[in-house]
């Protein structure tokens, strides 16, 4: 498995985050409009890497759908990574079996890492230099479904043994003495993406509650006592495209770009897109571009009045 990306000759990396797919058949006319919207924005942006960030398929049939659900991803011959949401495996409740045919479709880079302890899916990919030298981090990470436990209920989260694992992986980078962040990518939100709303400024529109799980298992301050990571951009909650900088980690949503689920009528499908630049390991620039063509690159002029009480 190849687990390196690399700088464009002109020095930046495009990354295109997808999420919420929510590809079923129940609805087949909804599903071809978000395969066309897809097939759409990877044309326009021609992305050097494409992150699929959960809830990609649902129902009985998860496994077949994978396929045609990722049909413009597969078909445009760049490189892709999955990371799984709560509904992808709730109804047969597999994530190996799943994530086995995940493997053998075209493209994929995500893989499994053993030494992350629990969860499908947890992989980490390098954006390298001309030199070859990771100079970016992604992260793939499994943030859970449902809790078994009965007393607590709700979602699934970023176990111990999972942030040991990525505590590991950063002090071994570490070791070489070269410069490089991290950037995380999953589905469910953190109880620190609800913080930043609350208490910095943010770029974007909350209209939707924040899913995280109901326990902290301290993912967060684990990434800040290690450092380097840079970002941690997640889906899960449909009308939220919001992302604010919290004690310098950026936090944040894709767009929801699967028409097959819950949303609103005027809140446009579509996807994130981030740019990192070959030589600065500090900085990022991230956009959102909509349905019908319409890309957001100033979150200001998108949404002048940042805040909003939800009553």
């Amino acid at each position: 498995m190849d687990r390196k990306l690399y700088f464009r000759e002109d020095g930046t990396f495009r990354l295109m985050q997808l999420t919420d797919i929510h590809y079923s058949q129940e609805d087949p006319a909804a599903d071809r409009r978000t395969v066309a919207l897809m097939r759409e924005m990877i044309r326009a942006e021609k992305p050097d890497f494409i992150m699929t960030t959960g809830d990609t398929v649902y129902g009985p049939r998860a496994a077949e759908l994978l396929e045609p659900a990722l049909e413009p991803v597969i078909e445009s011959g760049i490189p892709w990574g999955f990371a799984f949401g709560n509904h992808d495996s709730e109804y047969d409740d597999n994530r190996r079996e799943l994530f086995g045919r995940v493997l053998e479709l075209p493209g994929c880079r995500s893989y499994h890492d053993p030494a992350s302890g629990d969860g499908v899916g947890n992989c980490v990919l390098e954006v390298c230099g001309k030199d070859g030298r990771p100079q970016w981090l992604l992260f793939g990470v499994d943030s859970g479904d449902y809790l078994p436990n009965k007393q607590v209920g709700g979602y699934g989260y970023v176990t111990r043994r999972q942030i040991q694992w990525y505590r590991d992986t950063i002090a071994a980078y570490e070791q070489s003495g070269d410069p490089f962040s991290a950037m995380v990518f999953m589905h469910m939100a953190l109880h620190e993406h609800a913080e930043v709303w609350k208490y910095e400024i943010c770029y974007g529109t909350k209209r939707d509650g924040s899913g995280h799980s109901r326990i902290n298992s301290g993912f967060f301050s684990a990434m800040l006592e290690a450092g380097h990571t840079k970002g941690v951009f997640v889906g899960h909650d449909h009308v939220n495209d919001y992302w604010g900088w919290l004690y310098g980690i950026a936090l944040g949503y894709g767009r929801c770009t699967g028409f097959d689920t819950y949303g609103a009528q005027d809140f446009p499908r579509g996807c994130r897109m981030f740019t990192f630049r070959e030589g600065d390991t500090e900085h990022f620039d991230t956009y959102v571009r909509l349905e019908h063509d319409i890309v957001v690159d100033d979150p200001w002029i998108q949404h002048p009045i940042l805040k909003r009480d939800e009553g």
